[in-house]
């Protein structure tokens, strides 16, 4: 599993992954592939220059176009999906397995995302393929902080993990393709949580807040579903309540633009979203300081209560840093053949030992103590 192409590897997460993988697993040979070739070339020629004697090598891709997708990943041993292209999972994950490709994937958790790659399960088992989706952090750490937690107090009783979203949103690119990929998770937005061992809908009138401690302090936050978190109370029978829960944007969007986003995307046709998510870039923009990115993992069971606090300053390096985490434990053989979530994936322990190696600082405590 050595030859590898990232789809989107002159993007935001696309370029910070090249750097890292280049930098922490050396003998990945790096491929960048996008349909902007230029762009492609341009960064694939930078990492040569700052990384001597790594070879990084550049292709021309469409997702929407199979052939295109059939071509690239030929010879290929794993292709990572770090661009917004949803819409063409289908294409992307049935290249990936008529070419015996490797597949992971960084981006939102979708339904169809999920469903789609459901549906190919069978024959991704067949040919001996690992297939992991919902990588990077959110989704991608929450389910994972919850397997540690159930390691560490036995029966699990409640795993409410609290997101702060801090970031300095005008630092980085935004294309036509990213701005679809947020304005859809908007329109697919769930607000479900689980609690008394039944699924619940917020009531935005009683939204839950956070204390955070310093930077952050106390935030509200909403209830957002994720895969790795529909399955929490299959995976852990014992559990009574669950959920992901992630503070807003800035003041901004959280109260003028995104209700306005919100009802946009349910009533208006698809053609203008090039207005909406026009929109919600030049929203996020207005964000300020402090930034940064907190998980806390809020948990009790028979063995007491703990919390688990993973936290970095930049949005984009707790994105990547557990892709390398899992990355690696993809190398050393611990995951298996199949189709997997990345949170329940890892080994839990060396999974947070290594992404607290990679420089994300990672901490436990009593409820009371943790800071």
């Amino acid at each position: 599993m050595k030859k590898l192409l990232i789809i989107g590897g002159y993007g935001n997460v696309g370029k910070l992954l090249t750097s890292r993988l280049l930098t922490h697993i050396p003998e990945f040979q790096i491929t960048l592939a996008g349909r902007n070739i230029e762009r492609a070339k341009t960064t694939a020629e930078a990492f040569e220059k700052q990384f001597i004697g790594h070879k990084v090598g550049y292709k021309a891709l469409d997702a929407a176009d199979k052939s295109t997708l059939l071509k690239a990943f030929s010879g290929m041993d794993m292709v990572i999906v770090a661009a917004s292209s949803l819409k063409y999972t289908r294409n992307v994950v049935e290249a990936a397995i008529e070419t015996n490709t490797h597949y992971f994937d960084t981006q939102l958790s979708s339904d169809d995302k999920i469903s789609i790659l459901e549906s190919y399960k069978e024959d991704i088992e067949k040919k001996g393929l690992i297939f992991i989706t919902d990588g990077g952090y959110h989704p991608g750490i929450p389910g994972a902080m919850i397997t540690w937690a159930k390691q560490q107090l036995g029966a699990l009783t409640k795993a409410n993990i609290y997101a702060a979203l801090k970031m300095d949103w005008s630092l980085y690119q935004y294309t036509k393709s990213t701005h679809l990929e947020m304005l859809e998770e908007l329109k697919s937005f769930d607000s479900s949580y689980y609690q008394a061992r039944a699924w619940k809908k917020v009531n935005w009138s009683k939204i839950p807040k956070w204390d955070f401690k310093a930077p952050y302090h106390e935030l509200s936050c909403t209830p957002l579903m994720m895969e790795e978190i529909r399955c929490v109370p299959d995976k852990i029978p014992e559990i009574e309540e669950t959920g992901f829960f992630i503070s807003g944007f800035n003041p901004l969007m959280d109260n003028f633009l995104l209700p306005i986003l919100m009802l946009g995307v349910k009533i208006l046709p698809t053609f203008m979203y090039g207005p909406l998510g026009r929109l919600f870039e030049w929203g996020l923009k207005k964000s300020r300081p402090p930034y940064g990115v907190m998980l806390i993992a809020d948990c009790e069971g028979t063995g007491g209560a703990l919390q688990v606090k993973v936290h970095h300053e930049d949005g984009y390096e707790i994105t990547v840093v557990p892709v390398v985490a899992c990355l690696q434990q993809c190398l050393s053989g611990y995951i298996e053949p199949g189709l997997h979530l990345q949170a329940w994936a890892v080994e839990p322990n060396r999974f947070f030992d290594d992404v607290q190696r990679l420089g994300i600082e990672v901490g436990t405590a009593s409820i009371d103590t943790i800071t």
